[in-house]
C-alpha cells in the first residue's frame, strides 16, 4: 500500500490471493492484449467526462483518440493558440480508487512524454488547422491521439497497475478547455459548434496461475512495487529577471523534469532566448547550471532527435534518465529547497498573464 507525499493512498497493487512477483515467468506466461473500451460522445468545450477501464490483467497503457469537428461563426475572428489541439484537453488523469496523484496533466504535456519517448517519431494521424487564424463559416477537423503512461516502460512494465482485482476501480478523468484557452477571438468570433467522439484503447497483461514448486495456483505477477507518477503545474510570473518554480516533493525517484514558458498564451519564451536555466536545491546547491541555454537545447536535440514541440510549444527537458538513470535520477524527499530556475533577459517583458508550465514524471514505492 502505497503512502506519503506523491503516493497513492488506499490503492493495493498485490492481488488477495497467493501470489509471486517473478518478472521473467510472467513475461514468459503472460498475454498481452489490447483491449478497446467504450467510447464517450464528446459535449463540447468546458465540458469533462470519466472513462472507466475494465479490471483485467496487468494494465500498462491507455491510448485516447480524439475524432471531433468544430465550425466558426460568420462574425469576427478566429485563430487557433499554441499548443492546440492538444490543449483541448486541460486535464488528464488517472484515478485509482478516488485518488488523482499518479498522473494528473494537460494534453501538451502527455503529448510531450510521447515525443521523448519515442525520441519525435513521424505523425500520419494527427489532422487539425494549424496555429493562426480560421476561415469564417468552416468546418475543420480536430484529430489527435494522446497516451497516457501508466507503466514508466512497455518493456519492464515498472509501474503498471494490477486492475485484476475486484476491490480497485480505475478511470480517466478529462477535462475540456474553455474556447478562450484554445482560440482567439475579435468582435463577434466564436466557435459554433465542438462535436465528435473520444475513444480509449486499454493495453494490459494477461494474469495467470501456475505452480511454483509444491505450491498450486499461485498468480505469477511482474514487478509492481513502483508506481509511476505524471504530474504538471503552473508557475504564474510577470517579471523579467530570476524565475523560480518550487518543484513537488515525492518520496521516489525523479526521472525527469520538463517545462515551457507560456507568454500570456499566444506565444513562448523560446528557450534559446532565457540567459540561464539551472536546476538547484539547498539554497546554493546547483548540479545542472546551463549559461548560455544553447547547451541544455543541444542536449535535447542530441537525446530525442530533435527539440521536443507541440504545435508551436517548446518542452525543455532535464532528462535524469536519459544516460544513466542508476547514477542520474534524484530523490526530491530527500533534497530541501528543491527548485529548477530560469532567467529572463532584459530586453524581454512577459504579458500579463505568462506562466511557466513544467511537468515531473516519478518512480515511487507501491508496497
Amino acid at each position: 500500500m502505497a503512502t506519503g507525499a506523491g503516493g497513492v493512498n488506499f490503492l493495493s497493487n498485490l492481488p488477495p490471493d497467493k501470489f509471486q512477483m517473478n518478472p521473467a515467468l510472467f513475461m514468459e506466461s503472460t498475454e498481452r492484449q489490447d483491449i478497446p473500451q467504450q467510447s464517450t460522445e464528446f459535449k463540447g468545450l468546458g465540458s469533462s467526462m470519466q472513462i472507466r477501464l475494465q479490471n483485467v490483467g496487468v494494465i500498462a497503457l491507455v491510448k485516447l483518440y480524439f475524432n471531433l469537428t468544430f465550425k466558426t461563426g460568420t462574425e469576427g475572428t478566429v485563430s487557433t493558440l499554441p499548443g492546440f489541439p492538444y490543449y483541448l484537453l486541460k486535464r488528464c488523469a488517472f484515478n485509482a480508487n478516488g485518488q488523482t496523484s499518479l498522473i494528473q496533466a494537460r494534453g501538451t504535456t502527455l503529448r510531450a512524454r510521447r515525443q521523448r519517448i519515442f525520441r519525435n517519431p513521424a505523425e500520419y494521424i494527427e489532422n487539425a488547422p494549424p496555429t493562426g487564424s480560421l476561415a469564417l463559416s468552416t468546418s475543420y477537423s480536430c484529430v489527435f491521439v494522446i497516451d497516457v503512461p501508466i507503466a514508466h516502460d512497455m518493456y519492464t512494465l515498472i509501474g503498471a497497475i494490477l486492475a485484476q482485482n475486484p476491490a480497485t476501480y480505475l478511470s480517466l478523468e478529462l477535462s475540456f478547455a474553455n474556447s478562450t484557452d484554445v482560440f482567439a477571438f475579435t468582435g463577434k468570433g466564436e466557435i459554433a459548434a465542438f462535436t465528435g467522439t473520444v475513444y480509449a484503447e486499454l493495453t494490459t497483461f494477461a494474469v495467470g496461475q501456475t505452480a511454483v514448486g509444491s505450491k498450486a495456483g499461485v498468480t505469477i505477477l511482474p514487478d509492481l512495487t513502483v508506481f509511476h507518477g505524471l504530474l504538471d503545474n503552473t508557475f504564474q510570473f510577470t517579471n523579467n529577471g530570476l524565475v523560480q518554480a518550487p518543484l513537488i516533493r515525492t518520496a521516489g525517484q525523479l526521472v525527469n523534469y520538463a517545462f515551457n514558458v507560456n507568454n500570456g498564451g499566444v506565444s513562448e519564451i523560446s528557450p534559446f532566448a532565457l540567459t540561464e536555466i539551472a536546476f538547484k536545491y539547498g539554497g546554493n546547491r546547483q548540479p545542472r547550471v546551463y549559461n548560455p541555454t544553447v547547451f541544455l537545447v543541444d542536449k535535447n536535440q542530441q537525446d530525442y532527435n530533435g527539440v521536443v514541440q507541440i504545435r508551436g510549444l517548446t518542452f525543455t527537458y532535464l532528462d535524469f534518465e536519459v544516460d544513466n538513470p542508476v547514477r542520474d535520477l534524484f530523490i526530491p524527499e530527500a533534497l530541501v529547497e528543491l527548485q529548477a530556475a530560469i532567467t529572463v533577459p532584459a530586453t524581454i517583458t512577459p504579458a500579463a498573464n505568462s506562466y511557466l508550465l513544467y511537468e515531473e514524471e516519478t518512480l515511487y514505492p507501491a508496497v
